[in-house]
């Protein structure tokens, strides 16, 4: 495991986005984890998240020129990203965001900050996914308002979940949108993690889950 990866699981616990025990999720499954980015809820977890998403960033194929996050959650991710990016790496990004409506007065438009040209490469940066519909029609979207490549998607948390067709909704989300798609962890990360501090009621209630609603063969750690 890359050390970026251990360090954010780590920064999960500590600041508790990332809990566990008995979840409903929306899809109605009973989880024994639950992530929720609506905790990095001051100015040190919101920076140190930034730096987890450019971590994440560094390995994909075409470096973005801009970054977008959808209204609402992915909103501070891709400020915080760019931030990060500027002053930890010297690297100068723009970043955008959208509204839910588009504005009809004023600079009107539906998208906030930097409006990508034809020249740009567009990452987006969001929080999971879970059946990939809604991050789908995000990208449709951010398409039919610039010229600009959407190429890729860089997520705080892979679930390796599958979805209600069992099929990978990350694997299908890359194909159908034609995008490059990151996180900065996995369940796995979180499986070894949870195994290497000794929790094994969680280790082992993650492992139980993953054998029922998994994607990708559990790690042996």
């Amino acid at each position: 495991m890359e050390p970026y990866k251990d360090a954010f699981v780590e920064f999960l616990v500590e600041t508790g986005a990332l809990r566990f025990g008995d979840f409903k999720l929306k899809s109605g499954r009973e989880s024994p984890y639950f992530f929720n980015s609506g905790l990095f809820d001051t100015g040190d977890s919101i920076a140190r998240l930034g730096y987890f998403y450019t971590c994440a960033m560094a390995g994909l194929s075409e470096t973005p020129t801009v970054l977008f996050g959808p209204a609402y959650k992915g909103i501070p991710l891709c400020v915080a990203t760019a931030t990060c990016l500027t002053q930890r790496f010297g690297t100068n990004v723009a970043y955008c965001f959208d509204r839910k409506e588009s504005k009809d007065h004023g600079e009107g438009g539906l998208l906030v900050g930097r409006v990508p040209k034809e020249s740009d490469t567009i990452c987006i940066v969001d929080d999971v996914i879970t059946s990939g519909a809604t991050k789908l029609e995000a990208i449709e979207r951010l398409r039919s308002q610039t010229p600009a490549k959407v190429v890729s998607l860089v997520i705080a948390l892979n679930r390796c979940e599958q979805d209600d067709e069992g099929g990978d909704p990350v694997a299908k989300l890359a194909e159908r949108a034609g995008v490059e798609v990151r996180s900065i962890a996995t369940i796995h990360d979180i499986l070894r993690h949870v195994t290497e501090s000794g929790n094994k009621a969680a280790a082992n209630a993650i492992r139980a889950y993953q054998e029922q609603y998994g994607v990708e063969p559990l790690c042996q750690s």
